[in-house]
């Protein structure tokens, strides 16, 4: 997975104790996204992040402890980069103009950093282990993405445009829901037209919640 050098990794000048820490944690973090886009959660050990970012495996569990807490960080970091693009698109927006720019944002997101998203939904999916450490990362941040959902409807209710018999929080899980279904199914077959699905979903959602406008099926 190519990436582009930081600052850090530029600067002729001595790195400090600090400096060192971070561009080891950022090159193993990155190490790790790639092997599971590569080998999967199986295949990404403590080794092969070590080998593959050019560190050992013993400072791999210095920084992170173990293999669970490693992928701890990088869920984190992973979503960090998602949900700051979200912020700096939704400004201040609310209700139904909060939903479209989410979608759009998300798509584009997507699009972006497919990688990301591969990783993450494998991480995601290993979660439903019951053994698996990182589970409350994961439901942590679910929680958080629905309850900003959840907040963007109370918001257009107050306003007016969107109607006052929907549920917040039903449409905050099934908007997260539809959002994650849809990638799932464009990562395992990549000829679905990811742009089309995301720009109906935008309008039956739309849809659905204005108070202006009649709910109408997605099949009409």
């Amino acid at each position: 997975m190519s990436q582009p050098r930081s600052a850090m990794e530029q600067s002729d000048q001595p790195r400090t104790q600090a400096e060192r820490t971070a561009l080891a944690e950022s090159s193993m973090v990155l190490a790790a996204i790639d092997l599971l886009n590569s080998v999967g959660i199986q295949g990404t050990t403590l080794v092969a992040i070590g080998e593959r970012s050019g560190y050992s495996r013993g400072l791999a569990s210095h920084h992170f402890g173990s293999k669970a807490g490693l992928l701890r960080t990088v869920l984190r970091q992973m979503t960090a980069v998602w949900t700051e693009k979200l912020v700096e698109n939704l400004g201040d927006k609310t209700g139904l103009q909060a939903f479209s720019t989410a979608i759009d944002s998300h798509l584009e997101h997507v699009l972006s950093h497919p990688d990301y998203i591969r990783a993450m939904n494998i991480l995601w999916g290993a979660a439903l282990d019951p053994a698996s450490e990182f589970k409350p990362n994961v439901a942590e941040f679910m929680r958080i993405q629905r309850e900003s959902v959840a907040a963007w409807v109370k918001g257009g209710q107050k306003s007016g445009e969107i109607r006052l018999d929907v549920n917040a929080d039903r449409i905050a899980e099934q908007f997260y829901g539809t959002l994650i279904g849809l990638n799932n199914q464009w990562l395992v077959a990549p000829e679905i037209d990811l742009r089309a699905a995301y720009k109906d979903f935008k309008q039956n959602i739309l849809r659905l919640l204005s108070a202006k406008l009649p709910p109408r099926n997605c099949n009409d």
